[in-house]
């Protein structure tokens, strides 16, 4: 009686390798090439590939390479086996980094940014000591001048001779309580931080120009105290565009309050503080970059 041959149930990395680098190359020969290998080699990992899937991943019709519509689906599976391999590869690769490293964020941060960055630098990094320090802008960059931080971010104006890169850009925009009466007083009732912010400062010039007036209602350093006050309808805040949501809604544009323009968020890096603030750097430039566009609030 015939054994029927066992199921293969993994995929060998080093097949989805070579299937990449046929299809980033165009070649089979340069494919061997990039991962070491004969042609013949390469052709015979492809047809090994196409038995265990039981499909056709490249069209013999033609002498170019051309993927069949099963092979593109394939190409998107590969790459993420391939980065999940290096990656894990990476982590366990690298030398294990130690000292302390000096961070420090505006006051806002401490609530959406920091968390997110804490968690991620930990998770890479355990053996790394973080001293956190949160402040406004202003003091953040004296302290950099001073070279009390190794790694900060703040926003607002330039880097006051720092050596800065932008990390993170957002439309700062009026937000009330949907349906809210806060909007129609007069003169206009602001939740806003205290003076020397960047934001009050825009939001202040933007009602000056359009010759509308104003109170102070609320102010605070805090973000979320300012959005205390426009859920309590008690005022309107000046606000990134990530924060709103079903309850908080904008009220600039078209007939409504003047735009504020948009604000951005600067890192500096001492570069002799060495490999840890520049891997904590990389990860907070990570993770701006992550949650760009998701609508998630991770500065404010």
């Amino acid at each position: 009686m015939n054994q029927m041959a066992p199921v293969v149930t993994n995929l060998d990395v080093d097949l989805a390798r070579t299937f990449v680098a046929i299809c980033e190359t165009g070649n089979f020969s340069r494919a061997a090439e990039r991962v070491f290998r004969s042609p013949s080699a390469v052709s015979l990992q492809v047809k090994k590939l196409e038995e265990i899937l039981g499909r056709p991943l490249f069209r013999r019709e033609t002498r170019l390479v051309e993927l069949t519509s099963d092979g593109e689906h394939l190409l998107g599976f590969a790459r993420k086996m391939l980065k999940l391999n290096d990656d894990a590869l990476a982590y366990f690769r690298r030398p294990v980094m130690e000292g302390r490293v000096r961070f420090g964020a505006p006051n806002d941060s401490g609530v959406f940014a920091v968390p997110e960055i804490l968690k991620r630098f930990a998770s890479t990094h355990p053996h790394v000591e973080v001293e956190v320090r949160l402040d406004t802008s202003a003091e953040l960059r004296r302290r950099c001048l001073a070279r009390e931080l190794d790694v900060a971010l703040f926003t607002g104006g330039e880097g006051g001779g720092l050596p800065v890169r932008e990390v993170h850009t957002e439309m700062l925009v009026w937000v009330g309580l949907k349906n809210g009466c806060a909007v129609t007083r007069d003169p206009l009732p602001l939740a806003l931080a205290e003076q020397g912010c960047f934001w009050r400062s825009l939001a202040l010039e933007a009602l000056d120009r359009a010759g509308l007036d104003y109170r102070i209602a609320y102010s605070s350093e805090q973000c979320q105290a300012q959005i205390a006050a426009v859920e309590a309808d008690l005022a309107i805040a000046a606000l990134p565009a990530s924060v709103l949501s079903p309850r908080l809604v904008r009220l600039d544009g078209p007939g409504g309050l003047p735009p504020i323009g948009s604000y951005r968020v600067d890192m500096m890096t001492r570069e002799e503080a060495g490999p840890v603030a520049a891997a904590l750097a990389e990860h907070v430039a990570e993770s701006f970059r992550e949650h760009a566009g998701q609508g998630m609030r991770l500065f404010a």
